[in-house]
This record gives C-alpha cells, sequence and structure tokens, in this order.
C-alpha cells in the first residue's frame, strides 16, 4: 500500500469514528426522492417555536414554512406513544388538498376554506407535507408545494 492511500484510510477511520453518518440516512434521502411529482414548489422553514417555559418532554411545538405562493403554520403536539397530532393552516386560507407523506405511507386531508387542516394520528418520525392545487380552490396553485421532510 503506498504512504498516501495509508493516510487517507486513516483519515476515513478517524471520520468514521469520530463523525458518523446518521443511522437513517440512507432511508432518509430515498424518502426525500419518492416524490412522484417532481415538478413542485420547495418551500422554506421560516420559524420553529417552542413552547414558552417548557420543561420535561415537549408537548407542542409550531413550525412555519414559506413559499412564494403561500405559507403553512403548523403546531405538533403529543397524541400518544409515538403519536404526534398536527393542526395546521395555509394562508392564504383555502380548500386545498393537504398529502401528510411519511415513510409508513401517506394520508391526505382537504383544508377547510379557510386553509385549517390536521392530522390526528400520526407516527413519529419523518413526515413531510404536499399542498396540491385544487379545483375550484381561491388560492391558485400552479403546481404542488412541499415542504422539505422534518423529523417529529
Amino acid at each position: 500500500m503506498t504512504d498516501d492511500v495509508t493516510l487517507l484510510r486513516a483519515v476515513h477511520d478517524m471520520y468514521d469514528t469520530m463523525d458518523p453518518p446518521p443511522a437513517d440516512l440512507a432511508d432518509r434521502v430515498l424518502f426525500t426522492l419518492q416524490l412522484e411529482d417532481l415538478e413542485f414548489e420547495l418551500m422554506r422553514l421560516e420559524e420553529a417555536l417552542q413552547p414558552a417555559g417548557a420543561r420535561g418532554p415537549e408537548t407542542a411545538s409550531t413550525v412555519t414554512f414559506s413559499a412564494e405562493s403561500l405559507t403553512v403554520m403548523v403546531t405538533v403536539s403529543d397524541s400518544g406513544p409515538h403519536r404526534r397530532r398536527i393542526d395546521g393552516w395555509i394562508a392564504p386560507g383555502g380548500a386545498l388538498r393537504v398529502e401528510l407523506r411519511t415513510p409508513r405511507g401517506v394520508h391526505e386531508t382537504q383544508a377547510d376554506a379557510d386553509g385549517r387542516f390536521a392530522f390526528a394520528e400520526v407516527p413519529s418520525g419523518l413526515v413531510q407535507i404536499m399542498i396540491h392545487p385544487t379545483t375550484g380552490a381561491e388560492v391558485p396553485l400552479h403546481r404542488p408545494v412541499v415542504t422539505p421532510p422534518v423529523q417529529l
């Protein structure tokens, strides 16, 4: 073995020991790549708020995502062991189809005319929200709008 190969192997081993990749990295990448419709607008994570004065296990948090066409705010709260409830609001409000993607499957609901939607029993883990253009909705979307994957 050459000195360069030995040195590079030592650097690799050091990083693999000191800062290994997350165990679920491959699953997270594959989850993100599974979007069926590659023509979408990706939202940005704007703000994540924890409850004021919270101590101990987190009971609720609020996350805001934004894109050029709309903003989505969601509140995540515990609904049981390894289960979460998601309450969301789309602005501007409109009766749009909302899809919640998880590694275990897809859940769908319809936001009401004010843009409010909810998912009552969501397994904790990686999720992604996709808002779809909906015929007759007052909010004109030209393509789906999707959040980055987030961990619940």
